[in-house]
């Protein structure tokens, strides 16, 4: 019987062996198939569960018709999620980083001129942390490094900031140092070495000199042709020390002046910078609440707030005229006053939320959001006059809008860096999720349910 169930099988096994064979020689190859985007239809996507119990911003990236966005799941890892092709499916790779209570710790992602991927993220006067991809666009490829440079200045690091030049080389700075006692460091890539280099000598741009740090805005690229840099010094980890509004532009991110057009020595510091509003410490200034725009004549204006003489917080606008930085107080609100003295990620009642810009019909267009509410100035662009002052509703989409209700957190948005081509273009792309607000960087004494990372594209035009 064995013999017999051994011999069946061996002819069962042939048989079928060469029919799969008859089957295969008359099949043809699998055909790959491009998506079709007309299935798309700008739906919202759901991209992963992520962190909730405190803001640190994500980064999101599109450069022709490629999206690259970091963020920190739901167990707070580093998380990073890229696709080529609108509607296609994404590619997911976890990073060795997990994020803490800190609100600081933001990501940051660059594209070199190869299209190799560099993230630096979670550090908050930490060590340097860096990836980079071993192939070009190939998220899965990316590694750890334990620098840039591999020297004292990487060991102590804040605020990440890719940007890339005129010539499309990328550029990353960061704070070296603490609150009060810092300095800012550029450095180049080299994509052909794959090596970085320190700008400026080898130096710093800004040297608090042991006894201070700047806190920057930029550099923002102006229709000027110039990057532009705006800034305030602080003196101690408290808010409440920051001071004087500070201001450079520049033309190659290497040599930097004035808005007069006069150089500047470098390391810019307290004592050889250009002050835009001397604000004394104590004066109610709030490092990363001043927002750079251009008039119709493209010169620089700033919208901001500080103290009122009667110590009621009041928004700002500074000018540049030909005879120098004019102030033009823009709110007139009583009993308001936005006390700093406190240290760690705040959670501001009042923001600047849109650069100072003209509108179509020639004023000068201040908006600012108290308690949730967005406040709308038109400023008369020949006298500085404030013309009006309105309730504004949210200018956000329709579908943004929505995921707001979704649940009593507030809804973070991150919009995209970089250029869109083909049908890419065609949408205005949103990166939202649920999450608390910062909390000095302290733990709470519970941890939320996850939120839903979503990317909402809008067709432009609607």
């Amino acid at each position: 019987m064995k013999r017999l169930f051994i011999a069946t099988a061996a002819i069962m096994l042939a048989g079928s062996t060469a029919v799969a064979a008859q089957i295969a020689s008359k099949a043809e190859a699998p055909q790959m198939t491009e998506w079709n985007d007309a299935k798309f239809g700008g739906n919202i996507e759901a991209i992963d569960s992520t962190w909730s119990g405190n803001r640190a911003l994500g980064d999101f990236l599109i450069t022709g018709d490629r999206q690259l966005i970091g963020y920190y799941d739901a167990n707070r890892q580093l998380t990073l999620a890229y696709r080529q092709g609108i509607g296609n499916p994404w590619r997911y790779h976890k990073l060795p980083s997990w994020l803490g209570w800190d609100s600081h710790n933001v990501i940051r992602l660059g594209i070199d001129e190869d299209g190799y991927i560099h993230v630096m993220a979670n550090m908050h006067a930490d060590p340097l942390v860096y990836f980079r991809s071993e192939q070009p666009w190939d998220v899965r490829s990316v590694v750890q490094h334990k620098g840039m440079i591999y020297d004292e200045y990487e060991q102590r690091t804040t605020y990440p900031f890719f940007m890339n030049d005129n010539e499309g080389r990328l550029i990353a700075k960061f704070r070296s140092g603490g609150s009060g006692n810092g300095i800012e460091l550029y450095h180049r890539y080299d994509a052909e070495t794959q090596k970085w280099a320190r700008m400026h000598g080898g130096g710093p741009l800004a040297d608090g000199e042991s006894e201070r740090n700047g806190y920057f805005q930029g550099p923002e690229a102006g229709p000027d042709g110039y990057y532009h840099l705006t800034w305030v010094w602080r003196e101690t980890p408290s808010a409440n020390t920051n001071h004087d509004l500070s201001y450079a532009r520049s033309k190659d991110l290497e040599n930097w002046e004035t808005s007069d057009g006069k150089s500047l020595t470098l390391p810019l510091r307290l004592g050889n910078s250009e002050v835009v509003d001397p604000v004394p410490v104590g004066g109610g200034i709030l490092n990363g609440q001043h927002r750079l725009g251009f008039d119709n004549d493209l010169r620089p204006m700033i919208s901001y707030y500080k103290y009122d003489p009667n110590g009621d917080t009041q928004i700002f606008l500074r000018r540049k005229m030909s005879t120098g930085w004019q102030q033009y107080q823009v709110s007139s609100w009583t009993g308001l006053r936005l006390e700093l003295d406190r240290q760690g990620s705040l959670a501001n009642a009042i923001g600047i939320s849109e650069n100072p810009k003209i509108a179509e019909d020639g004023t000068i267009m201040v908006r600012a959001t108290r308690n949730g509410t967005i406040t709308e100035w038109r400023i008369d662009a020949e006298t500085n006059r404030v013309l009006a002052e309105s309730t504004v509703t949210d200018t956000l989409p329709e579908a943004v809008q929505k995921e707001r209700s979704r649940r009593e957190m507030p809804l973070q948005i991150v919009r995209p860096k970089g250029d869109a081509t083909g049908r890419m273009a065609d949408y205005d792309w949103y990166m939202t999720w649920h999450a608390f607000p910062p909390n000095q960087d302290i733990a709470r004494d519970d941890i939320p349910a996850p939120s839903i990372l979503k990317i909402i594209p809008v067709a432009k035009g609607k």
